[in-house]
């Protein structure tokens, strides 16, 4: 069962409210224990996954560099609409050229406003983001955005080059799991077969397909990306081109199916005997 967003955000509201989380997290389970004292499962879970959280860095739960869906402040209505449609995404960094030189961040709902406007001035929709080093703690990236009202963040390296975004819903659903709302959809496979080809979703995560397909990925081409379409990005540099092919190992390789121009979509895999 899923958590409605309205109750995920109450409880972290009740942990942020002090910094001293373990008492404030003991307080909480004991408020919203059963007559036996136990949790119920789904409490249980969410405090589980505030332990977690309490250890994690953003750099353990963020969109990798090669992942995320950005715009170009110069973009015209008919391309943005394209964008919209294709990502489904509420939140997305504008840029002036590249990653390198974010100037804020739009909400679909602020464009929505004025898309029927003879002309969209999407620098005049801009809201603020804020940058933060990949190595900041996830609980403490949560209270400051919080604290702001920012809801996105650009992660940076250590070379104080773009690694990576995190949402403040990431941050949520970290705790509580994923948010079911009305927009929500029945989850689909990762990887089908046609014409004998293995394809992919280039958004299957690495690990789950290690264990999917029993293998095992190089730990330096995984090392700060979490899925497979972010692999072949650092492989290429760049967005590929349909066909174009990127050898893994001896065996395992994949080849680009699907692509828009910001995004690596499908794969066909080449190595493995589906399950």
């Amino acid at each position: 069962m899923k958590i409605k967003k309205n109750i995920a955000l109450k409880l972290i509201q009740d942990l942020i409210k002090d910094e001293k989380f373990k008492k404030d997290l003991i307080d909480l389970i004991s408020a919203n224990s059963d007559s036996s004292g136990i949790a119920k499962n789904e409490e249980k879970k969410i405090f589980n996954n505030l332990l977690k959280v309490h250890k994690q860095t953003v750099d353990d739960v963020m969109v990798p560099r090669g992942e995320i869906i950005y715009i170009d402040q110069k973009i015209d209505k008919e391309n943005l609409l394209k964008i919209i449609n294709k990502e489904a995404h509420s939140r997305m960094p504008v840029v002036k050229s590249d990653l390198e030189n974010c100037l804020g961040m739009v909400h679909i709902k602020d464009i929505f406003k004025k898309i029927n406007n003879k002309s969209l001035n999407i620098k005049s929709l801009l809201r603020e983001v804020i940058y933060i080093p990949s190595a900041t703690p996830v609980f403490n990236l949560l209270q400051k955005m919080k604290k702001q009202n920012i809801h996105l963040a650009i992660v940076m390296d250590e070379f104080n080059s773009v690694a990576g975004l995190v949402t403040i819903e990431d941050l949520v659903e970290e705790i509580v799991g994923e948010i079911e709302d009305e927009h929500d959809s029945e989850e689909t496979p990762m990887y089908h077969q046609k014409n004998r080809q293995l394809i992919m979703d280039a958004a299957m995560l690495v690990d789950d397909f290690e264990r999917e397909f029993d293998v095992i990925i190089p730990d330096d081409l995984k090392e700060d990306v979490g899925t497979i379409g972010g692999i072949i990005f650092n492989l290429a540099g760049r967005i590929p081109k349909k066909k174009e092919k990127f050898s893994i190992n001896k065996k395992l390789s994949f080849t680009i199916h699907k692509v828009s121009s910001r995004k690596i979509l499908e794969v066909i895999v080449n190595g493995v005997k589906s399950q």
